[in-house]
């Protein structure tokens, strides 16, 4: 995979420049989840004040994607899956880490947690997605169920404010689409996604998650590409040091949030993100579950 070193100015079409140099910054400040360029990436180095994280390797030497040994193979792996996928059983089993380039990995780890079966997110000024490649074809989506717990309020922001967003969980679907209906933008910003991690953006990004000021139910576009969008299920400053579980409906949720039908979903994904926290950013999350609806064609996607 090409480093984060990489010049962008030799991609960007010469005759565009007023295009690309938007487009490039943004790509380096997006939010995103599952096989795109994700919020925060920087070619600075992250300094590592948390135990847990002193194990890791230096940013520069790490691939994109790596397995999630720590959680792939795991009870909460199987919670995850749905019956559909009974025949697959090794590969619905396994998760992956795609990792920021530039900065250090959100460790993900199996635990227990008041006595359930939990994935530990722990961030400290670091950022990546634990991802599960899984195709599902329109006809076929349905209902998604996920939980999670946050320890305090003060882990966390206000997702619609761009200098606030460390939001520690989000649930990330992406899906895919008609590329051509990109914008020039949009266009440049997965070419750059491709030459950065080996992914172009997905068609589109639904991510479920928390905000401190929006409403339940509120959308809030991303900042530099409204390809991705958040959906927000959870508000406030309660509900923390407690499970909170959700159960949604997709295609529901990607019509109010994208105002159109939905493509086949590619993968799902949960993400915590710690950039602007004095201190380590930690969240639990319980299994995520989709649940096919009466279509056909559920199946792990290598």
């Amino acid at each position: 995979m090409p480093s984060s070193s990489i010049s962008p100015v030799s991609t960007a079409p010469t005759r565009r420049p007023h295009v690309f140099v938007p487009a490039l910054r943004g790509v380096m400040a997006l939010t995103v989840g599952v096989s795109l360029v994700v919020g925060c990436v920087s070619a600075a180095k992250s300094e590592k004040s948390s135990p847990e994280l002193e194990a890791d390797e230096p940013t520069e030497s790490v691939a994109t994607l790596a397995p999630a040994l720590e959680v792939s193979g795991t009870p909460w792996a199987a919670l995850s899956l749905d019956a559909s996928q009974a025949d697959n059983k090794s590969e619905a089993l396994a998760w992956e880490i795609f990792r920021v380039p530039g900065k250090q990995p959100t460790r993900y780890r199996h635990v227990q947690h008041e006595g359930r079966d939990a994935v530990l997110a722990v961030a400290d000024a670091s950022g990546s997605i634990l991802r599960h490649r899984f195709r599902l074809e329109p006809s076929s989506l349905g209902r998604v169920s996920f939980s999670w717990n946050v320890p305090d309020a003060t882990s966390g922001a206000n997702a619609s404010i761009s200098k606030l967003e460390d939001v520690p969980v989000r649930v990330v679907l992406a899906f895919e689409g008609d590329r051509s209906r990109f914008s020039m933008k949009n266009a440049l910003l997965s070419e750059l996604s491709q030459l950065l991690t080996g992914e172009p953006l997905p068609y589109a990004t639904l991510i479920y998650s928390w905000s401190r000021v929006s409403p339940p139910g509120a959308v809030i576009a991303n900042d530099q590409t409204d390809r991705i969008r958040k959906l927000v299920v959870e508000s406030g400053d309660g509900g923390y040091n407690q499970w909170r579980s959700y159960e949604r409906d997709v295609r529901a949720d990607f019509q109010k949030a994208f105002g159109e039908e939905p493509g086949a979903l590619t993968s799902f994904a949960v993400f915590t993100e710690g950039e602007r926290n004095l201190g380590p950013l930690q969240a639990w999350y319980g299994p995520v579950v989709l649940k096919p609806g009466q279509g056909s064609g559920a199946a792990p996607t290598r």
